[in-house]
C-alpha cells in the first residue's frame, strides 16, 4: 500500500481533537491536535491549510482502522491513540534522559 494520511476528528469527552495517522516509506506515525471547543467548518479548513503540517508526529507500531460507529456506541477512544500516547511518552522520556546527561557533562 502506498503512503497515506488519515485524519479523524472526534470528541474525547472533554475536548474536540484531531488524530492524524501517516504511513511514510513503510513507517507509521501518529499525532494528535486538540481543538478545545467544537471547531466550525471554516476553522477546520484554516487548521488544515496552516497548522496541519506542524502537528508533531511520533513513530507507532502500525495503522489501526477506526470504526466510527463502534467508537460512538462505546464512547471509546481509538486503539491507535493509545499507541500514539505510548510513543509520545517514550520520546519525552528519552529526551529527558538526554538533557540530564548533557547537564551532567557541563
Amino acid at each position: 500500500m502506498d503512503d497515506f494520511t488519515i485524519t479523524t476528528i472526534y470528541f474525547d469527552g472533554q475536548f474536540w481533537c484531531a488524530f492524524i495517522q501517516k504511513k511514510i516509506d513503510g513507517e507509521f506515525y501518529s499525532g494528535r491536535y486538540v481543538f478545545g471547543a467544537e471547531p466550525t467548518n471554516p476553522q477546520l479548513i484554516q487548521w488544515m491549510l496552516n497548522d496541519f503540517l506542524y502537528v508533531p508526529l511520533y513513530k507507532t507500531v502500525a495503522y489501526q482502522k477506526i470504526r466510527i460507529k463502534d467508537a460512538v456506541k462505546k464512547n471509546t477512544k481509538p486503539k491507535s491513540l493509545d499507541q500514539y500516547k505510548a510513543a509520545q511518552k517514550e520520546y519525552f522520556t528519552k529526551k529527558k534522559m538526554c538533557s540530564r546527561k548533557e547537564k551532567k557533562t557541563t
